[in-house]
């Protein structure tokens, strides 16, 4: 049988020299779990390892398509897709591709003061199950940052951003629910979809007047479904909040524009500047007047000093 190492097609490999290293375990900010080397995969046919005495550093093996196996204290794994594993140093090990449907893999050779206590928590073959919200295009999105970094750049700093992210990927990996609800809270992410799309709607019409039936329409609910909907995420009224919406836009305008206030009233779908400034003071606690002379005092408080 062939047996191959690395080489293969696609294929991308970072090996940091090892004074490269060594500062990176001296360095306070990195000496905790530091990156010794890493790569990606596709497609791995014949891929195959065997290290009679293990390695120096653990390894970090993510199987993203495809199949492979690993020997581990005289145990055998068949790993899947979506799946992860971790191998301790000076360990005799053995891990390989599948002979029909060659793995796809993420790797990370990396040591470090906490490299054991996250080797506790992740010992053996984990699985990673899937969702609608599993994030799993993040991480590896995460993985192919960190080696443009590692290819691209060889200076302290970024080294140091390549090993505080992978703090962050061993973190997607021990605290796989926090980092979906991250993203997704409570893994609500129809709902989230949904309140998205009304308020980017509100959003692109901020300049318009909307009432409750266009916005309803536009969702294709019925206004009383959109608004039950909307309060439950966001415990306002649909309309309630199309007018902060307006108000903070119209803050924006008073503090950024010259324009008078009577056409940023008119701009923001208010036919009476009047109706506007008692809305607008309301909201704020300031008229649009006072509002623009804080605005205005801030800035030029703020600007840099001969």
């Amino acid at each position: 049988m062939i047996k191959i190492k690395h080489g293969f097609t696609g294929q991308r490999l970072v090996v940091f020299p090892f004074y490269m290293i060594e500062e990176a375990l001296q360095n306070s900010l990195t000496s905790e779990l530091a990156i010794h080397s890493m790569g990606y995969f596709p497609n791995a046919e014949h891929h195959y390892i065997d290290r009679p005495s293990g390695t120096d550093e653990y390894i970090l093996i993510y199987c993203i398509k495809g199949q492979g196996f690993y020997t581990l204290n005289g145990e055998r794994q068949t790993v899947k897709a979506n799946q992860f594993f971790i191998l301790p140093p000076n360990v005799a090990h053995q891990y390989g591709a599948s002979e029909n449907h060659p793995w796809h893999i993420y790797w990370a050779h990396y040591k470090g003061s906490r490299a054991d206590a996250v080797y506790e928590k992740l010992a053996g073959l984990q699985t990673i199950t899937t969702s609608e919200n599993s994030r799993m295009t993040d991480r590896k999105t995460l993985f192919d940052e960190m080696l443009n970094v590692m290819e691209g750049h060889t200076d302290s700093e970024s080294i140091c951003y390549v090993n505080m992210c992978f703090n962050q990927l061993l973190a997607s990996f021990l605290y796989i629910d926090v980092y979906r609800e991250a993203k997704f809270p409570s893994g609500k992410s129809e709902n989230i979809s949904f309140i998205s799309r009304a308020t980017h709607y509100m959003n692109e019409n901020i300049e318009n007047r909307l009432t409750i039936h266009d916005m309803a329409s536009h969702m294709g609910y019925s206004e009383s479904h959109f608004y039950r909907l909307f309060y439950e995420q966001t415990h306002y009224a649909p309309m309630t909040y199309f007018m902060h919406l307006k108000i903070n836009h119209a803050c924006y305008l008073i503090s950024s524009t010259r324009l008078q206030i009577n056409q940023i009233a008119m701009k923001l779908g208010f036919d009476d500047p009047y109706y506007f400034s008692r809305f607008f003071k309301k909201m704020t606690g300031k008229s649009p007047k006072e509002y623009r002379v804080c605005a205005f005092n801030h800035q030029t408080s703020s600007w840099p000093r001969p």
